[in-house]
């Protein structure tokens, strides 16, 4: 009897892990249309992998992909998959990432930059889109390096990406931190886009306005205070027009320096503080959900392609989590007298709970106007 109780859920195990891929599958192929089908077989499989195992490991992921081969024989597809150099992750990705801008533009869209450690030895380069407190991946560049500041070259190569995606006459905010406001990214923003943008600088940068120059940081500042200084020249070297503002929240051991193509310094440090939501991006695809900074792999280019996944899966997860909230059934999965769960985390629970009670679901990995209403 042991044994046969045994086999019954090993069985069941089996029959989930296959709706799932299979669901996974025919998701994909609806719109990766220009790939080798044995690739976007091998997509489906990792997507399967990460969304069941919660881990963006190839040795975990291939523990959870139904399959009469051998775990070891899986994983080493999916090794393939990651190192083979013909298959270009833009060009399965971006599709999806333009379809979200697509749907989410018909407000400002705000695009956020930042950095984070994935792999061994590596970073991530990402620009996502914010919505409902969380950001969609959109584009990204993995390199090798550590964390900290890198070049303005590879700022403006991620942001061309982007651009390319995005509708026509679709108004922007950028969005970053310390490490983004290299003059060369300012040039490129002024000059070869319509963008507004607010970014944090250093109080080290020089800036001038008038005859006077001081260190941004020099400038008089208190507590509670927010003070504005409209068309300055940012640095020293080169002539580079922008607003400043210096905030300095009572909570806060240090002041908030940032630069603006805005005049309004409440609009500019509110809108700053959106910046923050795509930490939460990183949380869900590290700590929190994926774990795909110990995916052991080293190389950016199959960080890159890992990110092809682990990012569908994560689009997946967020459109799910918010069908749940708009069909009103989070308190299958939540408390019934409020909502403490993310969207990612009801997205993800949904899941469980599916494959657990026998409720159909349907993968999405496509933004449909009902889910951003």
């Amino acid at each position: 009897r042991l044994h046969l109780g045994y086999e019954a859920r090993k069985w069941s195990q089996m029959t989930d892990r296959y709706k799932v891929y299979t669901k996974v599958l025919e998701s994909i192929k609806a719109v990766v249309k220009d790939q080798h089908p044995g690739h976007t077989i091998t997509l489906a499989m990792m997507i399967t992998g990460i969304v069941l195992s919660k881990k963006a490991q190839l040795s975990e992921m291939s523990s959870e992909i139904p399959s009469t081969a051998k775990d070891k024989s899986i994983e080493m597809r999916l090794r393939r998959w990651v190192k083979h150099n013909q298959i270009d992750g833009d060009l399965i990705y971006l599709p999806f990432a333009k379809q979200v801008l697509n749907v989410l533009s018909t407000q400002e869209l705000i695009l956020v930059m930042d950095g984070s450690q994935v792999g061994r030895g590596c970073m991530v380069l990402m620009v996502g889109v914010v919505y409902k407190k969380r950001t969609l991946p959109i584009a990204w560049l993995v390199y090798e390096g550590k964390k900290g500041h890198t070049t303005a070259e590879r700022h403006i190569e991620v942001l061309e990406k982007v651009k390319a995606l995005l509708p026509r006459d679709v108004k922007v905010l950028l969005l970053g931190d310390a490490e983004y406001d290299t003059t060369e990214m300012l040039v490129w923003v002024q000059e070869k886009t319509k963008w507004n943008y607010v970014l944090r600088t250093s109080p080290q940068i020089y800036m001038s306005s008038g005859l006077e120059e001081h260190k941004i940081g020099d400038l008089p500042l208190k507590k509670d205070q927010v003070l504005r200084y409209l068309n300055i020249k940012f640095t020293k070297k080169a002539d580079v027009k922008t607003n400043l503002v210096l905030w300095w929240m009572s909570k806060y051991e240090k002041p908030v320096y940032l630069i603006s193509s805005l005049e309004s310094k409440y609009l500019i440090c509110r809108h700053y503080q959106r910046r923050y939501r795509i930490e939460t991006f990183f949380s869900d695809q590290k700590s929190r959900g994926f774990n795909i900074h110990k995916s052991h792999l080293a190389n950016s280019e199959r960080i890159s392609r890992l990110l092809v996944a682990a990012c569908l899966a994560y689009i997946w997860m967020i459109l799910q989590g918010l069908k749940v909230m708009a069909e009103g059934k989070t308190n299958h999965i939540d408390r019934t007298e409020r909502n403490d769960k993310s969207i990612f985390r009801l997205g993800m629970d949904w899941l469980r709970h599916c494959l657990k009670r026998n409720v159909d679901f349907e993968p999405c990995f496509l933004f449909q106007l009902e889910n951003v209403r």
